[in-house]
């Protein structure tokens, strides 16, 4: 497996296992990992979200990123390539 960089503007592009370097030029240090694409955010909900691993192990706070606030924007992932 290899990886490449991809810019995308919608978070329904992005993937499970994808790494969020940087959106806007602001870098995430260290990147956020997708752990779910996007979807409802609870059983049944009409919001849609997409889901980040938390970089503070341990830690309570759930990442979401929101579509009303992402798209548009532009995001450098890593993605890994078969």
């Amino acid at each position: 497996m290899s990886t490449c960089t991809v810019t995308i503007t919608r978070l329904a592009d992005l993937r499970v296992g994808d790494f969020i370097k940087s959106w806007d030029g602001h870098r995430y240090n260290p990147p956020r990992r997708v752990t779910s694409e996007l979807g409802p955010i609870t059983a049944g909900s009409l919001v849609q979200g997409v889901r980040l691993e938390n970089p503070t192990p341990g830690s309570p706070v759930e990442l979401v990123l929101y579509p009303a606030e992402m798209d548009g924007r532009t995001l450098d992932v890593v993605r890994l390539t078969l």
